[in-house]
């Protein structure tokens, strides 16, 4: 009886723990989390250069900020030349990183 029992809910949690993955991956559809953040933030600062193949470093209001690049944006920015004036236009995540939306050079 008491092995019945202890099946029982071991059964339960395991699939309460299934249901929460599950709602999880609606949310989000592809089953990765959505960074969603705050508003959009427009500054000017100097563009340091390309870290990776989806960041940029940005000096912003004096220190040098990692601004995540969307990937229908990342060939756009290769041309630019180190410590060229840029206006950027981003948010922070909830995952705590910066989101590009544009960043335009400054004339």
């Amino acid at each position: 009886m008491k092995k019945g029992v202890i099946f029982v809910l071991f059964a339960m949690l395991l699939l309460a723990g299934c249901g929460t993955i599950q709602h999880e991956e609606q949310q989000s559809g592809d089953g990765s989390r959505k960074a969603e953040g705050g508003e959009w933030l427009k500054k000017e600062g100097t563009f340091i250069g390309l870290a990776d193949q989806h960041t940029v470093a940005v000096n912003i209001d004096g220190k040098e900020t990692m601004l995540q690049v969307p990937p229908e944006k990342r060939d756009k920015y290769k041309g630019i030349k180190e410590y060229t004036k840029v206006e950027v236009k981003y948010r922070k995540a909830n995952d705590g990183t910066f989101q590009l939306k544009d960043l335009k050079k400054k004339e």
